[in-house]
């Protein structure tokens, strides 16, 4: 138990933290980066796998759609999620984003497996889930007083609210994998190669998915030139190191909930969302993002979504 909860732990801290690497792109162009970027997580995500489970491609007989479609819902919220980084901000993404997704991932997983609580459970979850929403308006409140209406922030937020979406969607994928999870659990693979092998199909179809958008625009913003731009090769080994904390997020999570149980699921996702909520605010106020701007909102909104996971 010690051990599931020290892994969900350092997942919240990869969660909350991997974002910066969203911060400076330079010198690709943003369809250049993401694509990248989607190419370079879907590598890791696949060779950790295979690495794994060596006889990986026998267990794709084993994989279901739903986890595929809820990674492609999460690769096109995912391009909203960097968009929005760039226009208002990382404390504000992650604020709004990971309480959204707080709602999507925790619940959402209770009715699909018939498991919504009820009597005072049901009182304390409805009651989170309106506290969420509330904590969500006043961080976005924060937000438009400190941008005070500037260009791109309102498509900044819209994007935010979407890539909280997606982002629940990951977990209701990751717990659609459960019967392949069974199977390796039988042949007596490591928890470990069972969450990557879970992942897979949810993590692969996202970044499939950003990775053809990307390629749209570059060719109709015509920007394909900025991948041999000066700085390109230490950009992307950069964002090799950024896909590998953003992977060890995802990973360690599902590690953490292996070892916890699958009645952890919808408790471990509020939990890991609030303390990559409570790392990225950190990161956005030691970045500069709320210099010489009022915190005062920031924190009630971040203080009110920790009170509201706390009922979920």
């Amino acid at each position: 138990m010690v051990v599931g909860f020290a892994l969900l732990f350092a997942a919240g801290i990869f969660q909350g933290s991997f974002g910066l690497g969203y911060k400076n792109y330079k010198p690709f162009s943003w369809a250049a980066f993401w694509g990248i970027y989607c190419l370079l997580c879907m590598v890791t995500v696949i060779g950790v796998a295979w690495i794994q489970v060596p006889s990986l491609p026998e267990f794709i007989k084993y994989y279901k759609i739903l986890p595929v479609f809820c990674g492609m819902l999460w690769g096109i919220s995912a391009v909203g999620f960097s968009k929005a980084i760039d226009k208002i901000g990382m404390s504000m993404v992650y604020g709004i984003s990971m309480g959204i997704s707080t709602i999507v991932g925790s619940v959402m997983p209770m009715i699909l497996n018939s498991a919504l609580p009820v009597g005072s459970d049901a009182v304390k979850l409805y009651i989170g889930l309106i506290l969420t929403v509330i904590g969500v308006i006043i961080i976005t409140v924060a937000g438009v007083r400190r941008d005070g209406g500037a260009k791109g922030s309102a498509l900044g937020y819209l994007l935010s609210i979407l890539s909280g979406l997606g982002s629940g969607a990951m977990n209701i994928g990751f717990n659609g994998s459960e019967v392949l999870g069974y199977e390796l659990m039988a042949l007596d693979y490591s928890q470990l190669a069972i969450s990557a092998v879970k992942w897979l199909p949810v993590l692969v179809g996202g970044c499939i998915m950003g990775m053809i958008w990307c390629i749209c625009e570059l060719f109709i913003r015509k920007e394909w030139y900025t991948v041999k731009l000066k700085g390109s090769a230490v950009r992307s080994a950069k964002l090799f190191i950024v896909s590998m904390i953003w992977y060890a997020a995802l990973l360690l999570y599902g590690l953490s909930i292996i070892i916890l149980g699958e009645k952890y699921s919808s408790v471990g996702w509020i939990l890991f969302n609030a303390l990559a909520l409570i790392i990225s605010t950190a990161w956005g106020l030691k970045t500069g993002e709320w210099r010489n701007h009022s915190k005062k909102l920031l924190f009630i909104g971040c203080a009110v979504l920790i009170a509201a996971w706390m009922f979920i």
